[in-house]
């Protein structure tokens, strides 16, 4: 997660570390440690001066269903509210203005389709309509104006392709609760890339293909929610990243 300044790296491959990178000066330092124990798969999403963040699960396939704020002007770690069902590895997160949405993921209980909001004001979890949709591990997903956006990912389940990592795209509604099936992405399903909204617009970047095998290139799309499209941009350099 970051904010205009800097950008945080917590835990990942089981490690509690914590580093800090400085824009200004195209530099890394190293931070005290994570209070919340060793981990990978963990995500976490910032808001303003905060950051939030947990799940994921550790060298013991422990997973966690923690949650913690991270105020990145003073460099502190508080314990919140935990997600009151269950711990999971490489959820969708995205964050609204005061709320954050979380759902997807999987255990060693399999992959889940659940939704999640959480109140930042009252620190209190409540549970959302279910994605409508395949369970799925490792989605892509963004937010754009206070509406979220999640797709693709794999699932246990094959799609109307015949396969296991999907391309199919939804919408979620937080004024309404309401999920919109969205057109399916015009390339190759795909899981386990990266993504980010800008502008009025969202992004997804590189991943594996629909044999969980790297994309022939580091496939750069951008979505335009003013018309449900999809337009391909220039591969990022080097081959396709997981």
């Amino acid at each position: 997660f970051a904010n205009d300044s800097f950008a945080y790296v917590v835990s990942g491959s089981n490690t509690n570390n914590v580093y800090k990178y400085n824009k200004s000066s195209d530099s890394w330092i190293q931070l005290a440690d994570f209070p919340g124990g060793n981990r990978g798969y963990a995500y976490g999403v910032a808001i303003q001066s905060k950051a939030y963040m947990g799940f994921g699960s550790d060298e013991s396939l422990y997973y966690y269903n923690d949650w913690w704020e991270f105020d990145m002007n003073n460099e502190s770690w508080t314990q919140l509210a935990s997600l009151p069902s269950f711990g999971r590895n490489h959820p969708a997160m995205v964050a609204t203005s005061d709320k954050i949405f979380m759902g997807c993921g999987s255990s060693d209980m399999g992959n889940f389709n659940d939704w999640w909001e959480y109140d930042i004001l009252s620190n209190s979890w409540t549970q959302k309509p279910n994605l409508p949709s395949y369970t799925r591990h490792h989605p892509f997903y963004f937010g754009i104006n206070d509406e979220v956006y999640v797709g693709f990912g794999h699932g246990s389940n094959t799609d109307n392709y015949g396969n296991y990592i999907y391309r199919d795209f939804w919408k979620y509604l937080p004024i309404n609760n309401q999920w919109i099936q969205l057109n399916d992405f015009p390339s190759e399903a795909r899981v386990a890339g990266t993504q980010f909204s800008y502008d009025g617009k969202g992004y997804v970047l590189s991943g594996d293909g629909d044999d969980h095998g790297p994309l022939s290139s580091g496939e750069f799309w951008q979505y335009n929610p003013a018309n449900d499209s999809w337009n391909q941009l220039s591969s990022h350099p080097g081959g396709a990243i997981w």
